[in-house]
């Protein structure tokens, strides 16, 4: 279903080819995006995808706006889902529950993983 192409360029940088434009990627995170910051921005990028269909399917919302930071660490990933508005504790375990059953990317990561996700409220 996905493809991309990747050649070495020079020892530590590549440049992918997939969909989009191509994107250099470095060994190093001072030079730019490495295959691991990718992977972060992937988990992200993901995940907002998620929240936002979380509200369009259940709530019948097209427009939420919706922010994901994401860290990785040595074992695992945390994130913070920030939303324009607090919302309460049976409304976040639906968005994570929706999150686990949706999310391709945290499906296509190791299962030992661990995973710390919080909501906070966007600030203006």
């Amino acid at each position: 279903m996905y493809q991309s192409h990747v050649k070495g360029l020079e020892l530590f940088k590549a440049q992918a080819e997939g969909y989009g434009n191509p994107i250099t990627t470095f060994g190093r995170t001072q030079e730019g995006e490495t295959p691991v910051s990718l992977v972060n921005i992937a988990l992200a990028a993901c995940v907002t995808m998620c929240v936002q269909g979380y509200y369009a399917s259940q709530e019948q919302k097209k427009q939420v706006p919706v922010e994901v930071g994401c860290h990785h660490f040595e074992d695992g990933f945390h994130l913070r889902i920030f939303l324009e508005q607090e919302i309460g504790a049976a409304q976040q375990e639906k968005i994570l529950a929706y999150i686990d059953t949706k999310c391709k990317v945290k499906a296509l990561l190791r299962e030992d993983l661990q995973y710390t996700i919080e909501f906070a409220v966007l600030d203006d």
